[in-house]
């Protein structure tokens, strides 16, 4: 089967051509830039093929030799068009309406020609049409709005009367339809990973910002939420499940099996770090307020408020055409992991882990390097995350051929905030999972907080004497205590570039290596624009203030210390420690040499 993909390059379709680079199919990918798709036709060069072309445009802007490529395709799968709920209804219409156009008249050309096995098209849960046609077919999509889309927002009405229009022509023409309805999609359930900051992303863009102070609706209310790993099975299937009648497939779970508004925004409130709110606002009161002024003076789109609902949706179709275990996973999990990596891109703009890989562990993020032996285990400190050690951790595996293991602690990176009475205990928790995942042992290796971190382990059993420790840094004994405004959210919020590299450069903090400095930097500063990372990182330090760090006769660690550190002092002088010329960011400064040490040590 050869297979017609529009929308292949886009958040829920780049998932489904990797699941169905597995599958024994021939993939041809409507792409507008083919660099763009390099990477996904790298899954499987010899089954899938890259065409040119633009879903706005007549013939979908294909060229000659490229349209008789794509005639040869037995099934047209059509997830393109933008996640942009602020388009104008001129973008809008062009988008979706005129795509749809331009796609069924190329599905014609097929049928016409050779029959088309299928037609499958991604639509949205909101979506009022279903496989009933006496409520569509007589609507005349281009001239008038169905009484069902009237007082909708452009991208809605747009795109509900592209479903009613391929309905119409699909009916016409004979071709088996397919229309599938997911809620918002989030990122898969192992990672998270939302690279997608709309729908959803707009969501934690708003509680971030502290724009949305209340609860909307109350508990009769909800955001159904899927993972897109989840939504890509779902198509996948459908394009091998046998046509039938009706396949309008409704991929919202139960009622009773989705948290509700208040639950979500908890969960929200908790992995972001930030205060839950306790004030409840009657959803239609709210979207009077936000019609009549309250969007311009918050910032909040109006539109944003229709992803919520308090419908019940008729999912019968769906139990009835898949396996139990997939409708199971209909409702998303592991969403925390999805609000800190949505949280992650709005602070850093930046996503690239190549060469790494990404996993999850314990409700937090872990990137991996492949190698042998005992794997190596870095963990961070403070005023950084896992992927500043990423270069330690690539000269480590090149010089060792070992495994790398660098997690993001929680409420850092990626990671979700994990609330405790005992604000130690979800690190500790996660350096135990880390160890249990590795039956062989492992070697830790910790960074400042992350020394800390290993040494409180050792002090509460998560780690035993056969663990090796090595210790980066350990933040021993304060020299200096600075005033605890400088540690204060409103100081750090405010803090110019300036101030922040006059304090790192007076406490011995400041990287030696210029270029990585300077980067290094900007990151710092604007990790203080995310209130999960920013609140992680003041209460980490109160926490860090109570700990009693010694090296004990009883315990072994390995100790690598940059002299010019002007914040700590070690407090003994003993053969385990190595020395350098350097500050207290040296692991990530010079990363080269650190490696070599801490390889000389294992």
């Amino acid at each position: 089967m050869n297979i017609l993909m529009i929308g292949a390059t886009g958040f829920i379709g780049k998932e489904v051509v990797k699941q169905l680079a597995l599958e024994d199919v021939s993939l041809t990918l409507l792409v507008r830039d083919q660099s763009r798709a390099a990477s996904l036709k790298a899954l499987a060069p010899s089954k899938i093929a890259l065409v040119t072309g633009d879903l706005t445009q007549p013939n979908l802007g294909l060229d000659e030799t490229d349209k008789a490529s794509v005639l040869k395709c037995d099934l047209i799968l059509h997830c393109g068009g933008p996640m942009d709920i602020t388009l104008s209804e001129t973008l809008a219409k062009k988008a979706f309406l005129e795509g749809s156009r331009y796609v069924m008249d190329l599905a014609k050309e097929i049928q016409n020609q050779k029959g088309l096995k299928k037609l499958i098209h991604v639509a949205g849960y909101m979506s009022p049409f279903n496989d009933e046609a006496s409520v569509w077919e007589d609507t005349d999509v281009f001239n008038e709005v169905h009484p069902a889309l009237i007082g909708t927002p452009p991208y809605e009405q747009m795109k509900f009367l592209s479903d009613i229009y391929m309905r119409q022509e699909a009916k016409k023409n004979h071709i088996p339809l397919a229309v599938i309805n997911p809620p918002t999609v989030i990122g898969d359930d192992q990672t998270g990973d939302t690279a997608q900051l709309g729908g959803f992303g707009l969501f934690i863009k708003i509680i971030r910002g502290g724009s949305l102070p209340v609860i909307p609706g109350g508990r009769d209310y909800r955001l159904p939420l899927i993972n897109k790993n989840i939504i890509a099975e779902f198509i996948v299937q459908t394009i091998f499940n046998e046509s039938q009648e009706k396949m309008t497939y409704t991929l919202v779970s139960d009622k009773a099996s989705d948290p509700d508004i208040s639950d979500l925004m908890t969960t929200i409130s908790e992995s972001m770090h930030i205060k839950t709110p306790r004030l409840t606002v009657p959803f239609g009161l709210l979207k009077f307020v936000m019609t009549f002024g309250g969007s311009q003076l918050t910032g909040i789109p109006k539109s944003s408020l229709n992803f919520l609902t308090n419908r019940t949706f008729d999912n019968q179709l769906t139990k009835n055409d898949f396996e139990p275990e997939l409708v199971s996973k209909l409702s998303a999990s592991n969403v925390p992991l999805a609000i800190a990596d949505i949280d992650f891109r709005l602070t850093y703009v930046e996503a690239g882990i190549t060469p790494y890989t990404r996993t999850s562990l314990q409700g937090a993020t872990v990137y991996r390097l492949d190698g042998k032996g005992k794997p190596l285990v870095l963990i961070h400190g403070l005023f950084s995350d896992g992927t500043d050690l990423f270069d330690l951790g690539l000269a480590l595996n090149k010089q060792t051929a070992r495994e790398i293991i660098i997690p993001d602690l929680p409420g850092f990176g990626r990671s979700p905030f994990v609330k405790s009475r005992d604000s130690l205990i979800p690190y500790l928790d996660l350096i135990a999972s880390i160890k249990k995942a590795m039956p062989e042992g492992a070697i830790f290796i910790g960074h400042s907080f992350g020394a800390a971190l290993l040494m409180e382990a050792s002090n509460r059993n998560y780690l035993v004497e056969s663990d090796k420790i090595i210790l980066l840094q350990s933040p021993f004994k304060k020299i200096v205590k600075e005033p605890y405004s400088w540690l204060s959210k409103l100081m750090l919020k405010q803090a110019s570039d300036k101030q922040l590299a006059h304090y790192f450069n007076r406490n011995g903090l400041l990287l030696t290596n210029v270029a990585k400095n300077d980067m290094y930097l900007k990151r710092v500063k604007a990790s203080f624009n995310s209130p999960r990372i920013l609140n992680t990182t003041l209460e980490v330090n109160k926490v860090l203030k109570g700990m009693t760090l010694t090296l004990s006769e009883h315990r072994v660690y390995d100790v690598l210390w940059g002299k010019r550190d002007k914040s700590y002092s070690l407090p003994i002088d003993h053969e385990q420690v190595i020395k350098l010329n350097d500050g207290h960011f040296f692991p990530i400064s010079n990363p080269l040499e650190t490696a070599t040490y801490i390889s000389s040590l294992i």
